[in-house]
């Protein structure tokens, strides 16, 4: 059954763009202690893979009921960004909302002033942590920056009554973006978001560093310790839980995030089992794999056009065996978003991907637990008793 997710506690998005991947996640669940949300899926991955919110809820409902798991589990309509694609999401059933801001950074807002106004030289403790706002200058730029964003959670908020209403989780993502929110950005957003009596469920910030495709954490882990101790105060203190983007595969900060947050964070994982379902097709069918493989060189520019990545998969050593290729940071990143074309209807790949994973589909449900399973215990989730 989907429900909204918890209020404190951990819960992982862990997602599914195959729609064969959830009996692999499923197993990890039935372990460990944490709240799943096995249905998460973005317009944008349902635009590249063909899907819909209707075809994402059926898959994982029938691997609950085939894998005879009878506990709740979440269903998160990913990146929405406009009044439609929310709408869409929430009458597919949708228990969890992450309102995508990134189209609102630095544009005109009617309330900028307002927030300038109750900000400029007000000074405020989140605990032990003083915030001031007494530099005009440095407030003038937050709110530029923020002030539309602001604006556009307090509209949808008042717009959608399955959000006012709380019958779903409701998520703001402010982490498109290559400015890391400060403390002194993210207390503004959630104090005046709060004073007009918005209630969200999670928040997440652009912490410090890079947080690329199914690679670890790229930068100074110490710098990101103190950005998470910062954020992770703010959010307690308006009552709601960090989300941590990008979240899979990032092995050097998990033990950081469980600690800081003592176990009360949201962490999303999705794409980092359609990299299981990469190295499947490497290891069964390697003519297959160097097709998709030159197709990601092909279309680089294609990639960034709907992703930012860091990768340089021309620099990729061509002597590689292909399950090698998942070793390499620059090409484990790159065929991260290969799904954009590998499972597109519009493309040539579908078919044979798929023909090779229903006919491997135990293995690879079992790659799929075990890489999970790998990020559960370095975030320290407990085993179920």
């Amino acid at each position: 059954m989907f429900t909204i997710l918890p209020k404190k506690g951990i819960s992982l998005g862990l997602g599914d763009r195959i729609g064969i991947a959830t009996p692999g996640h499923i197993k990890v669940a039935k372990k460990y202690n944490f709240f799943p949300v096995f249905a998460q899926q973005s317009i944008r991955e349902l635009n590249f893979t063909g899907r819909t919110f209707t075809d994402v809820r059926k898959d994982v409902l029938n691997a609950l009921v085939e894998e005879n798991y009878v506990e709740n589990s979440g269903f998160d309509g990913d990146h929405l960004k406009s009044d439609e694609e929310i709408q869409y999401a929430l009458d597919s059933g949708i228990t969890m909302l992450t309102l995508d801001c990134s189209e609102h950074m630095n544009k005109d807002s009617s309330i900028k002033d307002q927030i300038f106004e109750q900000f400029y030289n007000k000074s405020f403790f989140v605990n032990d942590m003083p915030i001031e706002y007494s530099d005009k200058n440095e407030l003038n730029k937050i709110v530029s920056i923020y002030a539309s964003v602001i604006e556009r959670v307090i509209d949808v908020w008042n717009k959608f009554p399955k959000v006012n209403k709380k019958e779903v989780t409701f998520e703001v993502s402010v982490d498109e973006t290559d400015v890391p929110t400060d403390e002194k950005t993210h207390f503004l957003i959630s104090k005046y978001i709060y004073d007009e009596g918005v209630k969200i469920d999670t928040l997440a910030p652009r912490f410090p560093g890079e947080f690329q495709k199914g690679i670890d954490y790229i930068g100074n882990i110490q710098e990101f310790k103190k950005s998470l101790i910062k954020q992770d105060k703010i959010a307690k203190y308006f009552g709601y839980r960090l989300s941590i983007h990008s979240g899979s595969d990032k092995f050097s900060i998990y033990p950081i995030i469980g600690e800081v947050t003592q176990g009360n964070y949201h962490l999303k994982t999705s794409g980092t089992s359609y990299l299981e379902a990469i190295k499947v097709v490497a290891q069964k069918d390697p003519e297959f794999f160097k097709k998709i493989w030159q197709t990601c060189l092909d279309k680089r520019e294609e990639m960034d056009k709907y992703y930012h990545l860091s990768c340089d998969p021309f620099s990729v050593p061509k002597d590689l065996s292909p399950t090698e290729y998942l070793q390499n940071p620059d090409a484990r990143q790159t065929l991260h978003v290969s799904y954009m074309f590998v499972l597109n209807p519009q493309y040539d790949f579908r078919e044979k991907f798929f023909e090779i994973l229903t006919k491997y589909q135990n293995e690879y449900h079992q790659n799929v637990a075990n890489h999970i399973e790998k990020h559960v215990k370095e975030l320290k989730i407990e085993e179920k008793s």
